[in-house]
């Protein structure tokens, strides 16, 4: 190739992109969701989608790729082709932590996607059986410090957010609880409810119920700001743990080489429907406040969740293989 012709080259390339993101969508569009059909990243996903069919005249179809903690339906948006058809409903198991938990993760998720933007976020909680003698955090940390390695915390698994966030309290609290890891937080309910365990880590929308009930007693949320949705129930910050922030959230990301300017179409188109009554009721009923940031301010979100969980797996020394 000549030299002149480099620049031919990429105006040509330019101009194509550009023409790409303004016929875009001109075919169905694909949202994967890594977990089952009814949970919180399928309800957020659907409610999205369905408001973009609306709005492009295109069906948005959502695709459920269940298994591997995410990772099948993941690396099935990584490997997709980059023209902006398949997308990603992420959560922070397949994009900031699975990488440093197990030795083998098919897929790079700060090299094999591009992220266009964090969708909403929701609280965890930590949660108390009511016999439990603590009516806050700090009556809890120093419960546990006068019964170490005694206190019991139901999480959905090991590795899971619920998981790592139990560890990043009890490394800056200086306590030590007992993990009882459970095949989802639905099966822990009742042994939380019956007090055989005294603490669950949760969604806030997981046990709702309960909490209005007083069948469950919430310390804290896990945020660095209080729900929008309880806003009565302080921050772990506000309750001596500066800086703690951990979520349970819900972001759309593309494979890594799609344009610029679709990513963009993708993304602006989005914040509008975020912005929709009915959307932002729906992930709200989700116990979930919307977000909507930038390509460049979610993809920055997601570097810092990664550091954030690196440290903590290795403080800890969690590992699944």
């Amino acid at each position: 190739m000549k030299p002149t012709s480099r620049p031919m080259v990429l105006i040509v390339l330019l101009c194509s992109s550009q023409a790409l993101a303004q016929s875009y969508p001109g075919k169905p569009v694909r949202i994967v969701v890594p977990y089952s059909a009814g949970g919180g990243t399928d309800i957020v996903a659907r409610t999205v989608g369905q408001k973009l069919n609306e709005k492009w005249g295109q069906a948005v179809i959502v695709d459920n790729r269940v298994g591997a903690s995410g990772m099948i339906g993941a690396d099935a948006v990584a490997k997709a082709s980059a023209d902006g058809y398949t997308l990603l409903m992420a959560t922070p198991p397949e994009i900031a932590v699975n990488h440093f938990l197990f030795a083998k993760v098919a897929y790079n998720p700060e090299r094999d996607f591009a992220p266009i933007t964090l969708v909403a976020v929701t609280p965890l909680v930590i949660a108390t059986y009511p016999g439990v003698p603590a009516k806050n955090i700090q009556e809890l940390v120093a419960l546990a410090k006068a019964k170490p390695a005694t206190l019991g915390f139901a999480t959905p698994g090991t590795g899971s957010t619920q998981h790592l966030t139990a560890e990043m309290l009890m490394a800056q609290a200086g306590i030590s609880l007992v993990h009882i890891p459970y095949k989802g937080a639905g099966q822990s309910i009742p042994d939380v409810l019956g007090g055989q365990v005294p603490i669950g880590i949760y969604g806030l929308l997981t046990i709702s119920q309960y909490l209005k009930a007083g069948k469950m007693r919430v310390l804290a949320v896990t945020t660095a700001k209080r729900s929008s949705t309880s806003p009565d129930l302080p921050t772990l910050a506000e309750s001596g743990f500066p800086g703690f922030d951990t979520s349970l959230w819900f972001g759309l990301l593309a494979p890594a080489a799609t344009p610029k300017e679709v990513v963009n179409k993708i993304h602006d188109d989005v914040i509008q429907v975020l912005k929709l009554p009915d959307v932002k009721a729906r992930i709200a009923e989700q116990g979930a406040d919307i977000v909507g940031d930038t390509p460049a301010e979610f993809a920055a979100f997601i570097s810092a969740e990664s550091a954030k969980y690196a440290k903590i797996i290795k403080q800890a020394g969690v590992k699944l293989d």
